[in-house]
């Protein structure tokens, strides 16, 4: 149960940032909802972003919200572009530390290990910062893998790691020795959008799915670390075994020119295996709980360690069946063969083995599907998220 603090002075201030604006984001989506749900914790909240927040009405409303610049370093940029971004890193740095000091914050939460702008302002401003990490930067160029744990470390008051795989690549095996790191898993979604009663027979009727065809879904912007190409690669091995399988690709594209040719790569792929007819690419979808629910098989196979991707603990909460990669985060939300089934990363081979065992086994999908639902509802819950992170807040405010 949440709880409001009872305190003789006024409710800490604590300033949440993010450059990442993107309706696509799941950590921009934690982000909303801890700058709505902490207020019931004793404490006031004020967002700083690079643009409105996309969702309207009272949850985002209600907080207040300054709109500044915000920049993040990209990949593939020229020399003067990186300079450009350095010197706009230092532009949003200034415009920071006044709202900071206008808002007299007691503690600054950096969303996402590039906000760098954000750590550098807290620190000309005297105060705090809590980072969150929710990187996987496997797949980034070395020097940034190497730098930013420490630049991080040495900023920050307290870290919060969104899974112990998070803890693991991101510092210590870069060698950064720190005991900031806190673990708190993210919570799991609105159970009141989120639940086994969800209705996804619209969707499954708008896809076109016959009723005795099984629907496999991918829900991901169509980024790379993902996995699509995985899932479609082990798509023809199991429609020889169920001919009326079909397949959803959900999810939009990323700006810049690697997203993009990845993303048409990805289009091109279900032609140049023969099994166009199987496959839609839906685009961006809001209505995420109904096409959770219009699934019976719901894939997450991403190539790299995806930190506590969201979307799984979505499916779970509704109560489809998930198959995710056994790397990261998928580790520390799913026991494997109870609540759900781990397969190894980039097997498009023991990826189709696992879809075609659970299309085989109506019983088995129903069983994991129902674990799945007890164990979010049970273990992944707001309160124990929002309790965790006020004993941050509070701890560091007493530092």
């Amino acid at each position: 149960m949440s709880r409001t603090m009872t305190r003789t002075r006024p409710a800490p201030t604590i300033l949440y940032t993010s450059a990442d604006a993107s309706p696509q984001s799941g950590a921009y989506r934690c982000l909303l909802d801890m700058g709505t749900q902490i207020r019931h914790w004793g404490f006031r909240s004020v967002l700083v972003l690079s643009q409105r927040p996309f969702e309207s009405g009272a949850t985002a409303d209600a907080l207040p919200t300054y709109v500044v610049p915000l920049p993040r370093p990209r990949r593939g940029r020229s020399i003067s572009q990186y300079g450009a971004d350095l010197l706009e890193t230092v532009r949003s740095a200034f415009r920071l530390v006044r709202i900071i000091r206008r808002e007299h914050v007691a503690v600054v939460h950096v969303n996402e290990i590039l906000d760098i702008y954000a750590g550098i302002a807290a620190r000309a401003a005297g105060v705090p910062v809590v980072w969150h990490i929710r990187a996987d930067m496997s797949s980034w160029p070395s020097p940034l893998r190497a730098l930013l744990p420490r630049f991080v470390n040495a900023l920050s008051a307290q870290i919060v790691a969104v899974s112990a795989s998070v803890r693991e690549e991101v510092f210590r095996r870069h060698g950064v020795a720190t005991s900031k790191v806190r673990v708190i898993h993210d919570p799991g979604p609105d159970p009141a959008d989120f639940h086994p009663a969800v209705d996804g027979s619209a969707v499954r009727r708008e896809l076109g799915v016959p009723d005795d065809a099984l629907l496999v879904v991918l829900v991901s912007k169509l980024v790379e670390p993902k996995g699509h190409e995985v899932l479609l690669r082990a798509a023809p091995q199991v429609l020889r075994s169920f001919p009326n399988a079909r397949f959803a690709i959900v999810g939009g594209d990323v700006d810049g020119a690697h997203h993009a040719r990845y993303a048409a790569r990805l289009r091109r792929l279900p032609q140049e295996l023969g099994i166009g007819s199987a496959v839609t690419f839906t685009g961006f979808r809001s209505d995420i709980p109904q096409i959770m629910a219009a699934a019976d098989i719901v894939v997450h196979c991403a190539t790299h360690p995806d930190p506590f991707p969201g979307v799984v603990l979505q499916a779970m909460a509704v109560g489809t069946p998930v198959i995710a990669s056994d790397i990261g985060g998928p580790r520390e939300q799913i026991a494997d063969g109870m609540t759900g089934v781990l397969v190894p990363m980039a097997d498009a081979e023991a990826l189709s083995k696992a879809i075609r065992a659970l299309m085989a086994d109506p019983a088995k999908r129903s069983s994991l599907g129902r674990s799945a639902a007890s164990h979010v509802s049970s273990t992944f819950t707001s309160d124990a998220f929002h309790r965790e992170l006020s004993e941050v807040y509070e701890q560091v405010i007493a530092r």
